[in-house]
């Protein structure tokens, strides 16, 4: 592996040269980490910072040659490890291909390169009086290559969607250093399969994303918060359950447990001591009294079903200021150690169901679980902090977790990958002849198994 590894390193210092190749361990190590609390240091061989698309491709074209792991990383928000490289090789970081290349106003549409931060490329477009829509809860330090490699969701998810809903084209580079383009700039496209939304979710694991074409839509003139307080958490769950029911399409419907709520009371001094649930609400369009009456819809709902308080973010400040308390649950959950987050999904009418068997999986275990998340689509966060999200404690608990959820007619993963740390447990999900469908699919995209390698699939 050395002598392979030596070769590499300079073949590809000539090629893209040795300004964006580094292979210091100081380097090496800063991108040994990502947010899934794993342990275990994966520093890359070498780290590779590529300005092209050129660049990528012939970083994959020589280690293809060279039988070389590559591993590609966005922001590093991850929390399943998927972007770490466990098998050493080299990591593309893409914190030099960070350009918005082209908005296109009339055709409602963006070209980005991978590495634009999602935050700011959603202010840019703001002030453009446009609107995208995905907004994970790491928006600030995540990159919209990253999401495409997740599919990632976010609050907003339950009224717009997910990154493949608004991405039309990419140009990606395969196991072989083959760079292609996937989809079309147009609102319809369907000729033969659709490999763009193959690749959207793919971790990584067939191919890497050097420029991204993402669909946009005109920003919403109307935008109302609400803040509502509930006595326990199964008052808050029904009352989500129930507004969904009645046919309203929040923008936003956010759940927090009482746990979650005790880890960011600092950020929300004012907050009663005996609140135990909390759902962040918000409603968007461009008619002010249509928006209103949903609102008030949303209200005579949460009032029959215990609302303490009800409160409206009557500015900016007070709406971002819950924003920013409701972002801050996860890293503040450091409190209770090390967090091990779970992005469950059931159907939404079985989210008090869901609540309900946490709290007994809580009591059973002894285990401190956390609770919050998209509740409006289905998609709850269970938390399990330890002093080691891999310990092989809470494995048990972990899959008792998940068979409930499948038992539910859910998924074990809605936004955050498989990564490292669930790739153990697809098999509860996936079948054996679709896993092994995957399996050819990869082979087909990447036949040396160089892009990210030790993700997804378990062990054979």
């Amino acid at each position: 592996m050395k002598h392979r590894l030596d070769t590499y390193h300079l073949a590809l210092e000539r090629a893209i040269g040795e300004e964006k190749v580094f292979s210091d361990e100081a380097h090496r190590m800063q991108y040994a980490f990502d947010e899934s609390g794993i342990s275990t240091p994966y520093p890359p061989d070498l780290v590779v910072h590529p300005e092209t698309a050129e660049d990528v491709e012939k970083a994959v074209h020589l280690a293809d040659q060279h039988n070389i792991p590559v591993t590609a990383r966005g922001g590093g928000s991850g929390v399943t490890g998927g972007a770490l490289p466990i098998h050493g090789g080299v990591l593309l970081v893409f914190d030099r291909m960070n350009r918005i290349l082209d908005v296109d106003s009339e055709s409602l549409m963006a070209r980005v390169q991978p590495g634009v931060i999602t935050g700011e490329f959603q202010k840019e477009m703001e002030a453009l009086g446009l609107f995208y829509p995905p907004d994970p809860a790491s928006l600030d330090m995540c990159s919209l290559g990253g999401n495409v490699a997740e599919n990632a969701g976010g609050p907003r998810a339950l009224k717009y969607g997910v990154t493949k809903h608004y991405l039309l084209e990419v140009e990606v580079v395969d196991g072989r250093g083959e760079r292609f383009h996937l989809g079309k700039p147009t609102k319809k496209w369907v000729v033969g399969y659709d490999l763009l939304s193959l690749v959207s979710g793919s971790e990584g694991t067939l191919g890497i994303f050097t420029e991204i074409t993402v669909r946009l839509l005109p920003r919403p003139s109307v935008l109302r918060t609400l803040w509502a307080l509930f006595p326990d958490e199964l008052s808050a769950s029904r009352a989500v359950s129930e507004m969904i029911r009645s046919g309203l399409l929040p923008r936003v419907l956010e759940f927090a447990d009482r746990y979650s709520i005790e880890a960011i009371r600092n950020r929300l001094p004012d907050l009663p001591t005996h609140v135990a649930s909390f759902l962040l609400i918000e409603f968007d369009g461009n008619q002010a009294q249509a928006v209103d009456e949903e609102v008030m819809r949303a209200a005579d709902i949460l009032e029959r079903h215990q609302v303490m308080e009800l409160f409206a973010a009557e500015d900016p400040s007070t709406r971002e200021r819950l924003w920013a308390a409701r972002r801050a649950i996860l890293p503040s959950l450091e409190v209770y150690g090390k967090v091990r987050s779970e992005d469950v999904v059931v159907p939404r009418r079985r989210i008090p169901d869901l609540v309900e068997a946490v709290h007994r999986l809580r009591e059973r275990t002894r285990l401190p679980i956390v609770i919050f998340g998209h509740a409006g689509d289905g998609n709850l966060h269970v938390n399990f902090t330890s002093q080691d999200p891999m310990d092989p404690s809470l494995e048990s608990a972990i899959r008792e977790l998940y068979q409930t959820v499948l038992d539910m007619e859910g998924t074990i993963a809605g936004e955050h990958g498989i990564g490292l740390i669930k790739r153990k447990f697809i098999t509860m999900e996936v079948p054996p002849f679709v896993l092994h469908q995957m399996r050819s699919i990869k082979g087909l995209w990447d036949p040396a198994g160089i892009l990210n390698p030790g993700k997804i699939f378990p062990d054979q």
